[in-house]
């Protein structure tokens, strides 16, 4: 979708701390081997301090950097994807107290690690079709310290390309129809739910466990699901389906990254930089951007290998990074990639308009 008067007028981001890999390895939490293979340098560490404390610690810095009132936030949207607090308690709420302080809307986001990018698309819908004017601010964040979630093994178990350790952050950007020093080119969403039970396993859907008492296990579970799945004869090989689930994605996460360039009017050489699920190792860059005629050096390695994933919020750290560093200049393009659990799919395109000098 070819977007039209939709910017980013603020980006904020809050990581407290960090934690090298090097003292994983001393502490025997993470495995010397593997960190040579899998090539962290570190995580994103937040401690004690609560993902939508870390949300709302970035949501400040946003709204601040945008030059808007609070008054002219009109809908809040949140995303996390592990626990952000109580059951039956809503951290959306939280945030929007926090940082907006008014009486307009929050919603919480279920969607997995493309959540801050399905977002811009719900901001654009709820903007075009308001009163006129007005902005959104959209977060996320996430913790990963709660004790039943390890955030050096969570991905055990499942090759994806690129291996997987977890770093906690609070990210954040305010939509506007207003103008703003970036604007989003173009809007793209789609799915691959015909692999939904990949992510499910095993598991009984019905009645659900409560994930504070039951370990997270996510490649555990996808690797057992795969393994039965090959067992029954689902696909013709030992490890059929691992390969085919890989080339599925890949197929659909390339059409859908030409489509938002396509529908942005821009072309492969375009693209100055790339944000994206962060990764460890560049063949998961390899993989990624060579079927796009893009060259993996305009990824985000070195920022992904020291802070892990962080969930939702890979792909906005990370033009957050670009634009305060100076790595992106006006007139350049940055083409915003992100797939989830699910497994959801996300683009966007970003053009820089100005140096907003964040």
């Amino acid at each position: 979708m070819r977007t039209e008067n939709l910017f980013i007028a603020g980006l904020g981001t809050w990581v407290p701390g960090f934690e090298p890999v090097a003292e994983a390895v001393r502490q025997g939490r993470y495995d010397a081997e593997r960190a040579r293979a899998e090539g962290w340098t570190g995580v994103a560490f937040a401690g004690d301090v609560s993902a939508p404390e870390l949300a709302a610690g970035a949501g400040v810095e946003a709204l601040k950097r945008s030059g808007l009132d609070a008054d002219r936030i009109s809908l809040v949207l949140h995303a996390g994807t592990f626990h952000q607090g109580p059951d039956g308690w809503y951290a959306a709420n939280y945030v929007q107290d926090k940082v907006v302080g008014t009486a307009v809307p929050a919603i919480g986001l279920d969607q997995g690690c493309t959540a801050m990018l399905d977002a811009l698309h719900l901001a654009h819908g709820h903007l075009a079709v308001g009163p006129g004017g007005g902005a959104v601010l959209v977060t996320a964040a996430d913790n990963f310290g709660a004790p039943l979630v390890d955030r050096w093994k969570y991905a055990d178990g499942w090759t994806a390309g690129r291996g997987s350790v977890l770093g906690d952050a609070g990210c954040a950007a305010v939509v506007s129809t207003e103008g703003g020093p970036l604007r989003i080119r173009s809007l793209a969403l789609s799915s691959l739910s015909r692999w939904e039970h990949l992510y499910r396993g095993e598991d009984p859907v019905f009645p659900p466990r409560p994930g504070l008492t039951v370990e997270t296990s996510l490649g555990r579970r996808m690797a057992a699901h795969a393994d039965r799945l090959d067992r029954d004869g689902g696909h013709d090989a030992e490890g059929g389906s691992r390969r085919a689930v890989a080339g599925d994605l890949v197929r659909a996460r390339t059409a859908l990254a030409r489509q938002a360039m396509e529908e942005a009017g821009i072309g492969p050489a375009d693209v100055t930089r790339v944000t994206h699920v962060f990764s460890g190792h560049p063949r998961y860059l390899e993989t990624l951007l060579e079927p796009l005629g893009i060259d993996p050096g305009r990824g985000m390695l070195d920022l992904g290998r020291a802070h892990g994933h962080l969930g939702a919020g890979d792909q906005f750290l990370s033009l957050a990074h670009l634009v305060e560093t100076g790595a992106v200049s006006p007139g350049d393009h940055v083409l915003m990639m992100g797939n989830g659990a699910g497994i959801s799919l996300a683009c966007s395109v970003v053009e820089v308009l100005e140096d907003p000098g964040w």
